[in-house]
């Protein structure tokens, strides 16, 4: 698939900071996919979407736009001349003006009107093309917003903490729908956000960051069922962590709460020393199960059951797990219950 935006080797320091803001960062987004750069504050993910953008001059590396360079040691094309679409966390709306000026706004071609109206249907907003922006709900802004930004058919477009301004309920909807519209649009969207969820729900791939340097990239599957490191596991969902000796065959780990079953036998080596990512999705009851544990606590908190359940080694040392269960299961504190846990949530992660 053709390559809409690559980043190579791009460093981004700001005057007066030791730490690089953006550190020696290579990617590349196929056209047509919805990225996340996703990361705690500071981690350097807005000053990527900047770099992106134009906004901002890397100090070392190239960004390369449409197989096109944008950004290199001798080259640089400014913000206004790179065809992207940006939409601003505060949705940067005209609150003088129209949904229908608000779209058009900018757009200089003949078929103006046929485009702003292309676009709202694309968002389904036609009708509400002489509605002040004021009179709009949240969710309507964004689609605004997301409409502007498409007009002009740009080659990417940014969204920068879309969801942020939104509450839980209408934040869910406008995942779905900011999707659905990118989709149609066959746009390449990249959009920075803290929120694992929003993460998860929207994106073809997810590029977790922190201190300026990618941590790893992949589908939100593959991130969040094996993540490559301590914080990856940490930031993204809830994780079980504890070492473990890897077993001959190398299918199985010895840990403190008993065998725990391993797809990635391929990486590891008979008797080595690993630390364990166990997802707390990845637990079921069984009357076979491996692990043998008593209900600390638990909480209903609509589409699972989380609960904290006591392990006991052999050393009489107790591991305290959390799991999420079916919310049928039926629990009490003090329960005994036994445990499996599926390969497929556990992952063998690095510090």
């Amino acid at each position: 698939m053709e390559t809409a935006i690559e980043l190579k080797g791009i460093t981004k320091t700001y005057k007066g900071e030791a730490q690089a803001a953006v550190c020696n960062v290579s990617l590349k987004v196929k056209r047509g996919s919805i990225i996340t750069l996703l990361g705690p504050s500071g981690c350097g993910k807005t000053t990527t979407l900047r770099l992106i953008a134009g906004f901002e001059r890397p100090e070392s590396g190239e960004i390369y736009i449409g197989g096109k360079l944008m950004a290199g040691e001798k080259t640089w094309v400014s913000a206004e001349k790179r065809k992207i679409g940006m939409v601003f966390q505060d949705y940067a709306l005209f609150p003088h003006l129209n949904v229908e000026e608000n779209i058009g706004f900018g757009y200089r071609e003949k078929d103006k009107k046929q485009r702003v109206q292309e676009v709202l249907e694309m968002v389904n907003l036609l009708g509400f093309e002489k509605k002040g922006v004021h009179h709009l709900s949240g969710g309507q802004q964004q689609r605004v917003a997301l409409a502007r930004a498409l007009a002009k058919k740009p080659d990417v477009i940014l969204l920068d903490e879309p969801f942020s301004n939104l509450d839980t309920n209408l934040k869910q909807t406008m995942r779905n729908e900011v999707k659905r519209i990118l989709k149609k649009a066959n746009a390449t969207g990249i959009l920075v956000s803290h929120d694992q969820k929003d993460a998860l729900a929207i994106s073809d791939e997810i590029v977790v960051m922190k201190d300026g340097i990618i941590q790893q990239k992949g589908s939100p599957k593959r991130v969040y069922q094996f993540p490559r490191n301590a914080f990856v596991a940490g930031f993204v969902g809830e994780s079980n962590m504890m070492e473990g000796v890897v077993q001959p065959g190398k299918r199985w780990i010895t840990t403190e709460i008993g065998s725990i079953p391993c797809n990635q036998y391929h990486i590891l080596s008979e008797g080595e020393k690993v630390l364990l990512s166990l997802r707390p999705n990845g637990f079921e009851i069984a009357e076979d199960g491996e692990i043998e544990g008593v209900v600390e606590s638990f909480s209903y908190v609509g589409e699972y059951l989380e609960a904290r359940v006591g392990v006991m080694n052999e050393q009489k040392k107790k591991t305290s797990l959390l799991i999420y269960l079916h919310p049928n299961e039926i629990l009490q504190q003090g329960d005994p219950l036994k445990l499996r846990v599926s390969a497929n949530f556990v992952s063998v992660v690095k510090n």
